[in-house]
């Protein structure tokens, strides 16, 4: 067991999962470009499939549970807010129904709602899908390769997994909490007075945190000023990723240039 988590080292790091193996700027290439489409598109008939691939590329990677929980909140705040508000801001003569039997739902009001939604769909759920199919470590480390200071690299990734510990922590907390007697469900009144015991041991856990990975970055000789070598390695982006962020950089501006044309042709 020892000598097979050794050898895993020995060779570039993969997820065994072809969305998930991509580079994360190549990942972040492709997924933000087909996102601004969606923006410049601002059409339904682009933005909807859009939405449906980003689904289908989530579960494919197996990430399906950690995108639809952000993903359905963005869907129900950006997207059935939005078509409610189209309604009553939009006029429209083609009366589709009436809702209730009193609110008229007029296709011009409908089409505009739904063009309104796809691009807020689109580049929302291009950011969530990259967040849930990357790690900020691949991420950081990729950036390193490419010039990035090694402090800038360090602040960003250790502002991340800051906010992880933190939830770690507080959840921890309330379960000892609880095992203390404290209540910490129940009703606001309840819950507020429970925000004070576990207030205090998560920010000494915070400070105590902060001193030990101080303590653990000189001894690795953070500051130095030199390369760094790093004990995880990704793998060198293949040629068939290349060509698939060439080819949605290509739709990317093929959708700008048709929607120039639309405006101004």
């Amino acid at each position: 067991m020892e000598r097979t988590f050794i050898d895993s080292f020995r060779h570039y790091q993969t997820y065994h999962n072809w969305f998930l193996d991509f580079n994360p700027l190549s990942k972040l290439n492709l997924l933000f470009a087909l996102g601004f489409a969606t923006m410049v598109a601002a059409s339904w008939e682009f933005g909807l499939p859009l939405c449906v691939l980003y689904c289908v590329l989530a579960f494919c990677s197996g990430k399906g549970k950690s995108f639809l929980k952000p993903f359905g909140v963005v869907v129900l705040i950006f997207g059935f807010f939005t078509l409610v508000i189209r309604q009553f801001s939009v006029e429209g003569s083609t009366v589709l129904f009436r809702l209730f039997g009193v609110l008229p739902v007029t296709q011009e009001a409908l089409i505009n709602g739904l063009d309104t939604a796809s691009y807020l769909l689109g580049f929302s759920g291009a950011v969530i899908l990259f967040f849930a199919t990357t790690q900020m470590r691949d991420l950081m480390y990729s950036l390193e390769k490419k010039g990035m200071s090694h402090e800038v690299s360090y602040i960003v990734l250790a502002s991340f997994q800051t906010i992880t510990d933190l939830k770690k922590n507080t959840a921890q907390i309330m379960e000892s909490q609880k095992a203390r007697g404290i209540e910490t469900e129940g009703s606001v009144i309840r819950r507020m007075k429970a925000f004070f015991p576990i207030l205090g041991p998560l920010v000494l856990g915070a400070i105590s945190s902060t001193e030990e990975k101080s303590i653990a970055m000189d001894a690795r000789a953070f500051s130095v000023k030199c390369s760094h070598t790093f004990l995880r390695e990704l793998r060198p982006v293949p040629l068939y990723e290349k060509l698939v962020v060439i080819l949605v950089d290509v739709l990317f501006l093929a959708v700008v240039g048709v929607r120039l044309y639309q405006m101004f042709g």
